[in-house]
């Protein structure tokens, strides 16, 4: 519903209704109440003093926002979006498994807490969501963060002796596979090393062109 015209209202408020006959009266009062019911909404933001007022709600048609004023100055009003009426949940990112298709800026200085799971509750794993390339978690068996491409794996600096401070000295590999690793992309020549003794109980795929050094 259009918000209500100026039709038999008071000079500058269309929601105040002038002196008329009873039927203008009374169409100019069940426009007024329709606006209400149905929430104002027009092409633009709506105007003038006598029309706008804090915490007055309104749909903007021309880009599908719900607003709200929160503030009122002179014939103006500064607007809050709430959020888009043409798509799900406004476009707001729900708190349960959100998917967001843009970029995500954080500029907090705090932190970012990633999944963490043991190796069972890896997806792919049986009865965990599939596996997917770009996923990323913390391995709380390896003490490890990891990812997945085409399998998982730990994330370089995820592992490491302690102590040090902040010198990155020594590299830290498991001495047993038991998941199944392809080096590199299966394709590209990418070269790979781990340290020895190392204990194979699932597939290890080396690709043409790649080498894989225990040392």
């Amino acid at each position: 519903m259009a918000r209500p015209g100026s039709t038999t209202s008071e000079t500058g408020n269309n929601y105040n209704t002038a002196n008329g006959t009873g039927a203008a009266v009374r169409a100019k009062i069940n426009e007024i109440f329709t606006a209400l019911r149905t929430l104002s909404s027009g092409s633009s933001d709506p105007s003038g003093a006598a029309n706008i007022a804090q915490y007055q709600p309104h749909i903007n048609t021309s880009t599908n926002e719900l607003k709200i004023a929160t503030a009122v100055s002179s014939d103006t009003a500064t607007y809050v979006v709430l959020g888009k009426i043409n798509e799900a949940n406004f476009g707001h990112v729900v708190a349960a498994t959100p998917t967001m298709t843009g970029d995500v800026t954080m500029s907090s200085t705090g932190f970012l807490k990633v999944p963490v799971g043991t190796n069972a509750q890896q997806p792919g794993q049986a009865g965990q969501p599939p596996a997917a390339a770009g996923q990323f978690r913390y391995n709380s068996n390896t003490s490890q963060f990891e990812g997945y491409t085409t399998s998982w794996g730990a994330i370089g600096g995820g592992g490491g002796a302690t102590g040090g401070g902040t010198e990155a000295i020594f590299h830290e590999n498991e001495n047993q596979m038991d998941q199944d690793y392809t080096i590199g992309d299966g394709t590209s020549n990418i070269n790979a090393g781990v340290f020895g003794p190392l204990t194979i109980n699932a597939v290890l795929t080396i690709p043409s062109g790649s080498v894989v050094s225990i040392v």
